[in-house]
Formats: C-alpha cells, structure tokens, sequence
C-alpha cells in the first residue's frame, strides 16, 4: 500500500532524512523507532506533505499513486490521515466540534461521531468540553479520533502515547490492535519502545535520519544487544 523509497527530506541546509526506504502493507502496523532527533517525525511529516521538511529526493507512492508534491489536504482525500506529534486540538472548539470538522455529525456511513465515543466513552462524557479543558489522555483519544473521521485506510500516528499514563497506553494499544483488525494500516512513530513493540508486526530503526535496522517486531525483542546499541535501552 505505502512505499517510500530512498527517501531524503530537510530543513533549510539541514539534511534529517537520509535515504529512507520502507513499505506498509494492508491491514499492517508497522513502527519506526528512534531516540530523539533521529528523524522519526520528519518522515512523517514528509509522507503527509507538511512543510518542512521539504522533500529532496527520493518516492512515496500510496497504492502505486506518487505522493510527492500533493498538499496535505488531497493526501488526506486519498484515505491517509495523522495523528500528529502533540495532537494539535484546537483549544476553543469542543470535543464534537473537532470530530465534525470534516464529516457531519449526521453522517451515517464510515466512522461516526457516535462510533468513535464507543471505543473512547470519556470523549462522549465529555462532548461539550473545549480541547483546552481535556486532561492528556483526553486529548490523545481526541486526536485518534479526529484522524479516524477521515475514514481513513492508513493512519500516520507520531507518538500517541507521549503523556499518558499507563493504563491509558494500554487502551491505546487496544484500539490500536482493533483498527487493525478491522483492516486499517498505521504506521506508528513511537518513543515508548515496549508499546511499539507490543502492536507492531513490522519495526524499521532510524539512526540519523537513515534505517539502521529492519525486520519482524518479535525477532527484534530477542536482541538485546539491538536494542541497546540503536535504542539505548537495556
């Protein structure tokens, strides 16, 4: 479905992603892992068409169709949504508000306003609160859901999971897994190396800005010595 290949974007003179190539099939959850600054969000922006990074080199094709050089919105009118780094609500519009952007909420078709409160029931509770009144894990659920209003066939999602508490990473990986399920790709941006791994079928592992490690997500968590020579952890 998704193939980025040998892809190079920066900022200004600054050269972040290096030559990276990776593939997401259907109905797969494939990770790209990192430490800070390795050019994790920078790809993602990239295959979403947010500016900057500006694209150098290199291809991005969704379902054999180039991406390259189409604007954020006709990326997302083919079936691609994001869950961006930080969420990004609007503080003054409410929690209906948000997920009726872009689809009435009498749709009946797809996902629904009242589709997305069934898998997160604190975002019904909370339907008339303004996005600068939810609690983190509020937000999180908030922002997956906005992305799923979009009916989307892949989902980009760069950390999720940043500043939620564990049993709210937990259910985040469960609808994860659901989406799944129910036939969606993700490709998961994650810093949390344990929930990546815990969903993933796939992992690929940037190292300045370039793919250092590929290969079954299960096979990875076998190889200690992997993890902390391109992760840092133990």
């Amino acid at each position: 479905m998704l193939e980025v290949r040998d892809l190079h974007s920066g900022y200004g003179e600054a050269h972040v992603v290096r030559g990276v190539s990776l593939e997401v099939g259907t109905a797969e959850i494939v990770a790209v892992l990192g430490r800070n600054g390795m050019g994790k969000t920078s790809l993602i922006r990239s295959i979403m068409g947010l500016t900057p990074p500006q694209i150098r080199s290199g291809s991005i094709t969704w379902r054999g169709e180039s991406l390259v050089g189409l604007r954020p919105h006709d990326i997302a009118a083919r079936k691609i949504a994001i869950v961006p780094q930080g969420r990004r609500l609007f503080a003054s519009l409410t929690v209906t508000e948000h997920l009726t952007l872009l689809k009435s909420a009498r749709a009946k078709t797809g996902w629904t306003v009242e589709r997305v409160f069934g898998i997160f029931p604190r975002l019904a509770e909370r339907r008339h609160h303004r996005g600068g009144q939810l609690s983190g894990g509020e937000r999180g659920m908030l922002a997956v859901g906005r992305a799923l209003m979009v009916d989307p066939q892949l989902i980009l999602m760069d950390e999720p999971s940043e500043g939620l508490a564990p049993v709210m990473v937990q259910h985040l990986e469960e609808i994860v897994l659901d989406l799944k399920r129910e036939g969606l790709s993700i490709l998961l941006v994650e810093q949390n190396l344990y929930s990546a791994l815990a969903v993933a079928d796939r992992v690929y592992v940037l190292e300045t800005g370039q793919v250092v490690h590929q290969g079954d997500a299960a096979t990875l968590t076998q190889q200690p010595e992997l993890l902390f020579q391109h992760l840092g952890v133990q």
